[in-house]
């Protein structure tokens, strides 16, 4: 199967089917290209081809085509001419055609070449977030075993303390009980102080 000929603006590249117009320095163009680049006519009468900027001044420099001619064209179209002549049209036109199916695969390789600079391009940056990341993840990692021990001294610490406080409060219990029962104690003399001064006032009476 034949490879598709594109137009060869850059900005255009579209897949030709039917009319093109090609050039004698083996360039090919879709019609609204060429009108739009001026190889259909030119204001100061030279046209340039615009992809090898060549001038074109002969008429026959830049002509439109049919892609896909029809079988009586086929027929008609070199007949009456000589073999020699038939065979350096041919020439010309397998020429042309290898130039464009070069000019293809040199684009396609310099796409490919972008494409892979690019992958590289966009593996490293890859390369370099998977590294930070790594990096900020064995920093939490660490931070977090710091937290786990912090979490155990507190702990630790905290039981100490609830131990000490136990302690306190037993302790202040003890005194509390001890306190009262000094009170008691000390309600209970004072009582029977009062009942004697109450006899003896008493008696005294």
């Amino acid at each position: 199967m034949d490879a598709p000929l594109r137009c060869n603006s850059l900005k255009c590249r579209q897949r030709l089917a039917d009319r093109a117009v090609v050039t004698t320095c083996s360039h090919i163009f879709c019609v609204p290209c060429s009108n739009a680049l001026g190889l259909s006519s030119s204001a100061d009468g030279v046209r340039v081809c615009p992809a090898c900027d060549a001038q074109l001044a002969n008429p026959d420099d830049a002509v439109a085509t049919q892609l896909n001619p029809t079988e009586d064209y086929k027929t008609s179209v070199l007949s009456g001419l000589s073999p020699t002549i038939i065979m350096e049209c041919c020439t010309r036109g397998l020429s042309f055609y290898q130039y464009q199916v070069t000019q293809e695969i040199m684009y396609h390789d310099y796409m490919a070449k972008n494409l892979a600079d690019r992958y590289a391009n966009l593996n490293s940056q890859m390369d370099n977030v998977i590294k930070d990341a790594n990096s900020e993840i064995s920093g939490l990692r660490d931070r977090l075993e710091r937290m786990h021990v912090e979490k155990k001294t507190l702990e630790q610490k905290n039981q100490e303390l609830i131990k000490a406080f136990s302690e306190k409060s037993k302790a202040h219990q003890r005194l509390t009980k001890l306190y009262q029962r000094a009170k008691g104690t000390q309600n209970a003399e004072q009582m029977r102080y009062a009942a004697a001064d109450d006899v003896d006032h008493v008696i005294q009476s």
